[in-house]
């Protein structure tokens, strides 16, 4: 391994590179892709597939042994064989395909503990290139629900989103930790403080309505550009989004964040629509894409990642 790529595998490979380069012995499973691309034996595209899914089976069935143990070694130089195979994909795709509820229980014991985002969760996601759907389920983990709190009432269903999940567990985006108990408050009353001198209410009220005009001064910012980012298109960033009643009420609220950039807008079908909320007006995809990094401070939504989305229609 090196960082999050895959970039070399030897052991028992069941006979299965054999079968697809020749009987060409043992050894680096990388090295031998390599080596039957070189003589014909297969194109570059069929090399990397063939080891991609000898690699997905021998991890799947190391994960499903009950007495599998690993080992880990450091400082070892990987040797580049222009083959590499991202762990965070191999583990989705095998979560996601045939079979694949299986290793739910291995990256998910227990659901009942609460999920917690670890470092770069948003740019992680981000970077699998999942389904709106998909990152509509991830997008509930908020270190504040488990698993199963997240799955039971999940419009797109229970065992999908528990899918999602477990491949969020074993791709290293978030953990499950213990729910920390709640300590009740001290009901005992303060004692009773003496009156304020009238003149010092007046002092504190003033303050208190002067804080009030700035709060609104910035919720406003009257001062702020009423122009459409992008200057009109299909495109926008998405940066919200939720398929909750509560969920759609707090996008319709943020609208009055921005109302010249920001909408609500559906995705999905039947019971399995969300809403999300989306920012600018853009003519092609590229130029929403080189806007993501440049979007106004408040604007994404905390945890939430930022795409870019083609919008057909209007808002709801």
């Amino acid at each position: 391994m090196s960082g999050l790529q895959i970039v070399g595998v030897e052991g028992d490979d069941n006979g299965q590179l054999a079968a697809a380069f020749g009987p060409a012995g043992s050894g680096e499973w990388f090295a031998r892709a390599a080596a039957a691309v070189a003589v014909g034996q297969a194109s570059q595209a069929e090399a990397n597939a063939v080891v991609k899914r000898v690699v997905a089976e021998r991890l799947r069935e190391f994960l499903l042994a009950p007495d599998a143990q690993a080992s880990f070694e450091s400082g070892l130089p990987p040797e580049g064989h222009g083959l590499t195979i991202s762990y965070p994909h191999l583990v989705v795709e095998m979560v996601l395909g045939n079979d694949g509820d299986r290793l739910v229980d291995v990256f998910l014991p227990e659901p009942s503990l609460l999920l917690r985002r670890l470092p770069e969760f948003p740019k992680r996601v981000g970077a699998l290139g999942l389904t709106e759907e998909a990152m509509a389920i991830l997008a509930k983990i908020n270190d504040q629900r488990s698993a199963q709190e997240i799955s039971d009432p999940s419009p797109h269903g229970r065992e999908l989103a528990l899918r999602l999940l477990a491949a969020a567990a074993g791709t290293g985006l978030v953990e499950s930790v213990d729910r920390i108990t709640e300590v009740p408050l001290a009901t005992t009353l303060p004692p009773r403080l003496a009156a304020v001198p009238r003149r010092r209410t007046w002092l504190m009220v003033l303050l208190l309505l002067t804080g009030l005009a700035v709060a609104m001064l910035l919720i406003v910012r009257p001062w702020r550009s009423s122009k459409v980012m992008g200057g009109g298109g299909p495109w926008a960033v998405a940066v919200d989004g939720g398929c909750q009643p509560a969920e759609l009420e707090r996008l319709y609220r943020r609208l009055e964040q921005d109302k010249e950039n920001l909408r609500v807008v559906p995705f999905g079908q039947g019971d399995a629509q969300c809403y999300r909320l989306i920012w600018g007006r853009f003519p092609s995809k590229e130029e929403a894409d080189e806007t993501i990094s440049h979007l106004p401070a408040g604007t994404v939504a905390r945890g939430f990642p930022p795409h870019v989305v083609r919008v057909e229609g209007s808002t709801p």
